[in-house]
């Protein structure tokens, strides 16, 4: 017999994945494995339709994702009093960028991170799998 309960939860499209993305949210979550044992931080960032871009100090991050490895990065909100919300996962390759006129457009751009210097190491994340969830409130 059929759930005669619709389902509050809805995956969204590729286009729909991206505009969040790309939208409101300044903080994403991203997820990869140091020293064999899985991590999760957040990072502030911008993303395009094919990257996610980041800036971070040295460090656990750094050492992890900057040549080139497999990342997971979310990216969400909620609405705990309508028990509504989103989420979006990008899964790609996350690499160090190191080209200088890159680097010199990158520290001059909007994006700023919370914890550290627009001047420290930027790293870009290609988008080969994104998908996104929307609860829809009562």
């Amino acid at each position: 017999m059929p759930d005669p309960t619709p389902s509050r939860l809805r995956r969204i499209t590729r286009a729909e994945s991206l505009r969040l993305l790309q939208g409101r949210a300044q903080v994403g979550r991203l997820g990869f494995i140091s020293n064999g044992r899985p991590m999760i931080l957040p990072v502030n960032y911008a993303a395009s339709d094919d990257a996610i871009l980041f800036c971070t100090g040295t460090g656990t991050k750094l050492s992890a994702v900057s040549a080139g490895v497999e990342v997971v990065f979310e990216v969400g909100e909620n609405s705990p009093e309508y028990r509504a919300g989103w989420s979006v996962i990008v899964r790609g390759t996350a690499r160090e960028i190191t080209d200088p006129s890159r680097l010199d457009s990158l520290r001059w751009g909007s994006l700023r991170s919370w914890a550290v210097s627009s001047s420290e190491h930027w790293v870009e994340i290609s988008i080969g799998e994104i998908s996104g969830r929307i609860v829809v409130g009562d």
